[in-house]
C-alpha cells in the first residue's frame, strides 16, 4: 500500500497545487515574476498542500494496496486460518501512527509558517507586478487612487519618460502632476511603493474659494500605501491559516481579556492537534472497506477512488459544519474540531464490527 500511497500523494498535491495557482494567476503570472518565484511559491506552499493530500493519498492507498490482497484470495486465506481484521489493520495502523505523527509537525508548525513565508513572497510579487505594470501611452489605474500615464516606458530600466499622475487620496482637492522624468520603486524601506519623479509642474485646485495652485519641482517622490491592493490580490493571505498554535491560542485570549471572544481562534487552535488524528481513523475506515475495494481490476480501482471521495468528502464538510457551530458557540471549540476525527474512527469501527458478523473478511 506504500507505492499507491506515494503515488496518490503526489498526484493530489500537484492538483491541490495547480488550483492554488490559478486562483492566484494576476499574481504568479505577472511581469515581473520569474521562475524562481514560482519555485519559491511551491516550495512554501508544499507543507499546507500535504496536510490535505496525506488523508486523501492514505486512504487510496490502503484501499488499493489491501484491494490487491482480495483479488489474490489472500483475504480469504486469513480468514481461513483465523486472521481476520486484526491481522490487517496491523500495517495500516503503524502507518497511520507515523503519518499522524508527520502531521502533527506540519500542521503545527511546517504549514503556518511556511505560509507566512509564501504570502510574504506573494505580496512582493504582486508589489513588483504593480510597479511594473505602467505600460507606454495608457493609463495605468490600478495604484491606490492613483492614475498614472507615461508616454514613454523603458522595459529594461524601469524608467518613465513624459509622466502624468493624477492624486484623488485627498478627497475634494485632487493634484495633477506633470514631470519629465519617472520611476516606480517597488518598496522602499518603509515597506511602501515610491514614485520618483523629475523636473515636473504640481497643480493643485483649493476646495475652499476655488483658488488654484501650481508649484515646480526638481525631484519629488509619492510614496503610495499598498497594503490594500496586496490583500485584496493575495490569495494566499488568509487570516488564520499563517498562524502557529500559540499565535492562535494567544489571539483567542486577547480578544477574550478585550470582552470580544473570537471563538475561531480557539476552534482552529483544536483542529491543528485533531486534524492529524484523522490518519487513524482512516486506517480503520481503509481495512474495513477494503473487502469492496480491489486493486486490479479496473472496477475495484475505481470502487478504490468512489470510497476515497466519499469519505474525505463527507469529512470535510462534517467539519466545516461543527466549526460553524463551534465559532458561534453552539458547541464546544474543541468538539467542534475533534467532531469529524471521531466520528470518522467510529464509522471505520462500527464497519469493521459489521463485516466481523457477517463473516466477511474486511
Amino acid at each position: 500500500m506504500v507505492p499507491p500511497f506515494f503515488g496518490a500523494l503526489l498526484f493530489f498535491t500537484q492538483l491541490f497545487f495547480v488550483a492554488r495557482m490559478i486562483s492566484a494567476a494576476d499574481a504568479i503570472f505577472g511581469s515581473a515574476v520569474d521562475l524562481g518565484d514560482v519555485v519559491g511559491v511551491l516550495v512554501y506552499l508544499v507543507p499546507s498542500l500535504l496536510s490535505f493530500a496525506m488523508p486523501v493519498a492514505f486512504l487510496l492507498g490502503v484501499l488499493i494496496g489491501l484491494g490487491r490482497l482480495a483479488d489474490d484470495r489472500e483475504l480469504v486465506a486469513l480468514e481461513a486460518t483465523g486472521h481476520g481484521n486484526g491481522m490487517l489493520l496491523v500495517t495500516p495502523v503503524a502507518l497511520g501512527v507515523f503519518l499522524t505523527a508527520v502531521m502533527l509537525v506540519i500542521t503545527t508548525w511546517a504549514s503556518p509558517v511556511s505560509l507566512k513565508r509564501a504570502q510574504g513572497l506573494m505580496a512582493d510579487l504582486i508589489r513588483r507586478n504593480l510597479a511594473n505594470g505602467v505600460q507606454p501611452g495608457v493609463f495605468y489605474e490600478d495604484l491606490s487612487n492613483l492614475t498614472v500615464f507615461a508616454a514613454d516606458v523603458d522595459k529594461k530600466t524601469g524608467a518613465l519618460g513624459n509622466v502624468l499622475v493624477e492624486d484623488a487620496r485627498e478627497s475634494g482637492s485632487p493634484i495633477l502632476v506633470l514631470a519629465r522624468k519617472g520611476r516606480i520603486q517597488a518598496k522602499d524601506p518603509s515597506g511602501a511603493m515610491v514614485l520618483h519623479l523629475e523636473d515636473g509642474d504640481l497643480h493643485r485646485g483649493q476646495p475652499k474659494g476655488g483658488g488654484y495652485a501650481v508649484g515646480t519641482f526638481a525631484k519629488a517622490e509619492v510614496a503610495v500605501n499598498m497594503d490594500r491592493e496586496i490583500w485584496r490580490k493575495n490569495s494566499l493571505d488568509r487570516r488564520m491559516e499563517n498562524q502557529t498554535p500559540a499565535d492562535l491560542k494567544a489571539n483567542y485570549d486577547y480578544y477574550m481579556e478585550k470582552g470580544e471572544p473570537e471563538l475561531d481562534y480557539l476552534v482552529e487552535f483544536h483542529r491543528r492537534f485533531a486534524h492529524p488524528f484523522v490518519m487513524l481513523s482512516l486506517s480503520l475506515v481503509g481495512v474495513a472497506v477494503a473487502g469492496s475495494a480491489t486493486g486490479k481490476r479496473k472496477s475495484g480501482k475505481a470502487l478504490a477512488i468512489s470510497w476515497t471521495v466519499a469519505f474525505l468528502v463527507g469529512y470535510f464538510v462534517i467539519g466545516k459544519i461543527t466549526a460553524t457551530f463551534g465559532n458561534r458557540g453552539d458547541m464546544p471549540a474543541w468538539l467542534a474540531a475533534w467532531a469529524p476525527v471521531l466520528l470518522m474512527g467510529a464509522m471505520g469501527v462500527g464497519m469493521l464490527v459489521w463485516r466481523r458478523q457477517r463473516g466477511g473478511a474486511a
